[in-house]
């Protein structure tokens, strides 16, 4: 006899921001008899203050959430998790990977900002990248405050957690899930993807002390999750989508056709920072580490697809269409 389960009851908190991103999104959920948080927003009084409006609409209070589950460390996804915690010790959860960005290590920020000032370096970035790597040393300190308190849990791919299926989809962020109940199709997507915007891929350090090829692993991400039937997807920004494969879709193929626009401004030998300029204009600058993340991922992608070379010459790297050889 077939066993119907019944699918979680969500109750979005959205709070609307004049960011691009439209809102930031995260939710209650009531499953298998708890009453779980999945990310926790921003650190505002705004956030604060819609957040206890949702949980009193629904005659609920912050002694009665079990668990509080983490797609990923950035800091719009963990905002109130530490004003939550000092009403009600609730376990948190996370994935391991997640763990030294969540309690702010101070070894591996530093590693960090020097993995970035490497890269800039080897792609010919020039006093933007100067300005990008003081902003992230003052960072460090003044961010001191989104450091995560008290016991975090690990979350591993594969793990099953009250009724949801952890599915690492690592890309956006190293550590970074969804959460799958399969009996209902619902996911809890996180940033992985959203309807309105590309999401990007960020260079980071790994586990090893390398930088993460951040481009290929998100669309290896993106591809696996289209075998997974998903009937309705909670991101973490803008609508609640209804078509998750669709928008997986059409952000694969904004990939492939930003990568055919690389080649073509590579048919002459330049560095990224050179192709930044040339692709992004102004944004070079305003929008400088994401622009930088961004086409250091397709030149990554663009590597291993064969399309493109690369020549190392006094700690530079320099790129061009890959030409074809005569015979």
């Amino acid at each position: 006899m077939k066993v119907t389960v019944k699918a979680p009851t969500v109750y979005p908190i959205i709070v609307p921001t004049k960011m691009s991103l439209h809102t930031f999104n995260f939710y209650l959920v009531e499953t298998a008899g708890k009453l779980l948080l999945i990310d926790a927003g921003v650190e505002s009084d705004k956030c604060w203050n819609i957040f206890q409006d949702v949980l009193a609409a629904h005659n609920y209070s912050i002694e009665d959430i079990d668990a509080i589950i983490l797609t990923h460390h950035h800091e719009d996804h963990i905002g109130l998790v530490n004003r939550i915690r000092t009403i009600k010790d609730i376990p948190l959860y996370a994935h391991e990977k997640g763990f030294n960005r969540l309690q702010r290590d101070p070894i591996f920020l530093e590693k960090r900002i020097e993995l970035y000032a490497e890269t800039f370096q080897e792609m010919g970035c020039g006093k933007e990248a100067e300005i990008e790597i003081a902003r992230m040393k003052k960072a460090r300190i003044e961010n001191e405050s989104q450091t995560i308190h008290g016991e975090i849990l690990p979350l591993r791919g594969g793990d099953n957690l009250f009724g949801f299926q952890v599915i690492e989809t690592p890309g956006h962020a190293l550590d970074h899930i969804m959460l799958y109940h399969e009996p209902s199709e619902t996911a809890f997507t996180g940033d992985q993807f959203i309807e309105h915007s590309s999401t990007n891929a960020l260079i980071d350090l790994d586990e090893n002390g390398a930088r993460t090829l951040s481009l290929l692993i998100y669309e290896a991400s993106l591809r696996h999750l289209l075998t997974i039937p998903m009937s309705i997807a909670y991101g973490g920004h803008g609508n609640i989508m209804e078509n998750p494969h669709e928008i997986i879709t059409k952000h694969l193929e904004r990939i492939e056709r930003k990568s055919n626009k690389v080649v073509q401004l590579l048919q002459e030998e330049k560095t990224v920072a050179a192709l930044a300029r040339e692709m992004y204009g102004g944004k070079y600058e305003t929008l400088f580490s994401l622009v930088m993340s961004d086409l250091i991922g397709h030149t990554d992608r663009l590597e291993q697809t064969g399309e493109i070379s690369k020549t190392y010459r006094d700690g530079v790297f320099y790129y061009r269409q890959k030409q074809e050889e005569s015979h």
